[in-house]
């Protein structure tokens, strides 16, 4: 089992995107607002709660408030740390990304496409990385799923083989053909190992959908968001057992990238985990256990 502790990506680190950021027009100190308005204003949009000029809602604290962040623009949401706010493009979506240190992984959720191309490349060196994934589901075990199932679609993925390189570019590119292009979260970052994620691992999901069923029996359904969850068996060597410890309480309170194992999608999460155990089992190997919930 691993993790991926995301490097922030900032607008020094993204060189390139093929995704406009044209949603709205950019705020402008030069334009007074009517109720309603929308602007962008460091990679944000913003919706002008009162009719106001000259205040800046990226900086503005004055009350009461004259703007509500609505969100990341479109190019900016797969790094929003949101798996439902989606970056959306016709055909492709191609990004460069300078991580400014030294990177191994790679993580996608809430993709949307046939298939990933991740390239990096090194000034001196040129490409010194190239993998293609499919993001067909392979999991077809008869000849009757194969004619007459719809194809599934894999929605997250993990690439763990890159080279441990810290001045590189990495450059994305998720194919969807003629159709929409789409990503809920990006991540870059080293990996660390936790442990053996064992066959007893369970995943799931929390349903935050309502039913309400009335005096007569009528029922009505509110359909509403679910995160992921999964909850984690693993072995570790007992001589590992204290930095694991001390590598977990560091991540208290941070989304990460979970890995139970990257052949199986639904044991890859974004999230945070919500408690863990370690018992020292014996003097070469130890059991401990991780609960994890994603984040929506």
């Amino acid at each position: 089992m691993k993790l991926i502790k995301p490097v922030d990506i900032t607008e020094p680190k993204l060189v390139s995107s093929n995704v406009s950021e044209n949603d709205y027009p950019a705020w402008s100190s030069a334009t007074r607002y009517a109720i309603g308005a929308r602007v962008i204003s460091n990679h944000r949009i913003y919706e002008a709660l009162v009719e106001n000029s000259n205040r800046d809602p990226a900086t503005d604290t004055l009350q009461p408030p004259a703007w509500l962040d609505t969100g990341a623009t479109n190019r900016w949401r797969m790094f929003d740390d949101k798996l439902e706010s989606l970056t959306t493009n016709p055909g492709t979506i191609t990004v460069t990304i300078k991580p400014g240190a030294v990177v191994n992984s790679i993580a996608m959720f809430n993709v949307s496409g046939k298939s990933v191309l991740l390239q990096m490349v090194d000034a001196g060196e040129g490409v010194v990385y190239s993998k293609t994934v499919t993001l067909v589901d392979a999991g077809v075990t008869n000849w009757y799923d194969h004619f007459f199932l719809p194809v599934e679609l894999r929605t997250d993925l993990v690439l763990l083989d890159l080279p441990a390189y810290g001045s590189a570019n990495i450059v994305v590119t998720v194919d969807a053909g003629a159709e929409q292009a789409a990503v809920g979260h990006f991540v870059v970052g080293a990996q660390q190992e936790l442990g053996t994620a064992l066959y007893g691992t369970s995943v799931g999901i929390n349903d935050y959908s309502i039913k309400k069923v009335d005096d007569f029996g009528n029922t009505t359904v509110v359909r509403r968001s679910y995160s992921n969850r999964a909850d984690f068996d693993i072995v570790l060597d007992t001589p590992t057992v204290g930095r694991v410890r001390r590598l977990l309480a560091e991540m208290r309170a941070t989304p990460v990238v979970w890995i139970g194992e990257e052949s199986y999608e639904a044991t890859i999460l974004f999230g945070y985990y919500k408690d863990f155990t370690l018992v020292f089992s014996g003097p070469s190997v130890s059991e401990g256990s991780i609960s994890v919930e994603a984040i929506v």
